[in-house]
């Protein structure tokens, strides 16, 4: 779901831009990538992209369990502990911790999701075992001394205290709390600001003993290492972590069905608008021709449904734009968009008759085809480089895709036919169930309920 709010600021910006350009370079093996499954000495496995013409590896890796599984009073605990990992381990201190990485060219970075908490590690082959080194004391032997400590919080409650002034923020949490209710996927992933003042160094250390187990460990690496080399490599970065935990995961969370229209009044000249509806899950036999779906109706850009018509022919928007958002317990079709407040009504109103068009007759023929044909093109271009092909091989591997899923995708895109897209466009789609939020002084909603966050 498209409403995440800022992420914590870079730390060591420019030091970097060197092993950036170098993890960036496009591999000339990349459109025909070998993807390797490697279990090291220890039983940690890892899928590989090996290739040798740019002397960089990187790693992406993540544990199940994101903000969702933050406790009641605990809201944010997984978004500052993402901030923390690398300001201090063992016997580094914050500087010292930082230096190293800086001296090794090494880019280390976390950051949590609501479902999951994950890592990226960029790095000069000839540097991988020092970052190994230094990974596994990040995630083993944090220090979360106090002064790097409140100098995150105080970044992370910035970053709260902008979302709360931010209108199509605002929005998007009014609508995940229209769609969840007491979920955990309705609450702020920075958490609260009361709860992030109160966080210590002991809730940082129960986070890390709970979260970072090896049964919940995944692990992507792309780049200059072979398969005998990052076996080593894994055990070196990842065989301290303890073997299981005490943390269970959540049900399937209950998306409210019940379409509504809500606004937060701000005192704005354009309103922002979100809107969204349940949808299939991942694992859904649906998913692709829910897929392309989408791609017409609001996710093709200029070529959307959507975009035609309340952009290219009335000029109502500068831009809409729809998604298949698939998380771990609930699937959505959502969107967004902003418009002059005196516009909203009428813009809200093509916006249904668009929705439910899809849903009665689907795309044509010429629009699945284009649909398709955008589809599977791009997909190879995500492992064009280092970092993208290492991204990519941990999405697919925490979606539990398996590890045939770059091919098996192309050809389940091929295989969706114009009937399959018409059936499920009819079984998903209902404006009925579009809830909305408009933040705003839109005209001709007098009658829509007013709502805000509590203070």
């Amino acid at each position: 779901m498209k409403m995440a709010l800022p992420r914590p600021v870079l730390k060591r910006p420019g030091l970097l831009a060197w092993l950036g350009l170098l993890l960036l370079l496009v591999s000339p093996t990349a459109g025909a990538a070998e993807i390797r499954r490697v279990v090291s000495p220890g039983g940690i496995e890892a899928w590989l992209i090996a290739d040798d013409a740019v002397p960089v590896v990187s790693v992406a890796f993540g544990f199940e369990g994101g903000t969702a599984l933050d406790p009641a009073g605990r809201e944010g605990l997984a978004r500052l502990a993402s901030t923390m990992l690398d300001e201090g381990a063992a016997d580094l201190d914050s500087a010292a911790f930082q230096q190293r990485l800086a001296d090794l060219g090494i880019d280390l970075g976390f950051d949590a999701g609501p479902d999951d908490f994950t890592g990226r590690l960029g790095m000069l082959a000839e540097h991988a075992e020092a970052a190994a080194d230094l990974l596994a004391l990040a995630l083993t032997r944090p220090r979360f001394d106090a002064e790097p400590l409140e100098r995150m919080r105080r970044q992370l409650l910035i970053n709260i205290d902008s979302a709360i002034r931010s209108p199509g923020t605002v929005a998007g949490r009014v609508l995940r709390r229209q769609l969840f209710g007491d979920d955990p996927y309705a609450r702020p992933e920075d958490g609260f600001r009361a709860v992030i003042e109160r966080l210590g160094p002991d809730d940082l250390r129960a986070f890390v003993a709970d979260r970072f187990t090896r049964d919940r460990l995944f692990v992507a690496a792309a780049g200059d290492i072979d398969p005998d080399r990052l076996g080593r490599w894994l055990d070196r970065a990842f065989g301290g972590l303890p073997e299981k935990g005490p943390l269970a995961g959540l049900g399937d969370a209950l998306v409210n069905a019940t379409g509504t229209l809500q606004v937060v009044e701000r005192d704005i000249p354009q309103a922002r608008i979100v809107f969204a509806q349940p949808g299939p899950q991942r694992d859904d036999p649906d998913f692709f021709a829910a897929y392309i779906v989408n791609y017409v109706l609001g996710g093709g850009g200029f070529s959307s449904r959507l975009m035609n018509e309340l952009r290219e022919k009335r000029g109502l928007t500068y831009g809409i734009s729809t998604d298949l958002a698939t998380m771990e317990r609930a699937g959505l079709f959502t969107g967004g968009f902003e418009t002059g407040n005196a516009t909203v009504a009428e813009t809200l109103s093509i916006l249904r008759r668009e929705w439910q068009r899809m849903a009665e007759a689907g795309p044509d023929e010429a629009e699945l085809q284009a649909a398709k044909d955008y589809l599977l093109g791009y997909y190879p271009r995500n492992l064009t480089t280092t970092a993208r092909a290492a991204g990519t091989l941990l999405g697919i591997q925490m979606a539990g895709l398996g590890i045939d899923y770059i091919e098996r995708r192309q050809e389940e895109i091929a295989a969706v036919t114009l009937a399959d897209a018409r059936r499920v466009a009819g079984k998903w789609l209902d404006p009925a169930r579009l809830s909305i939020v408009v933040a705003g002084r839109p005209q001709g909603l007098d009658a829509a309920p007013r709502t805000d966050l509590p203070q």
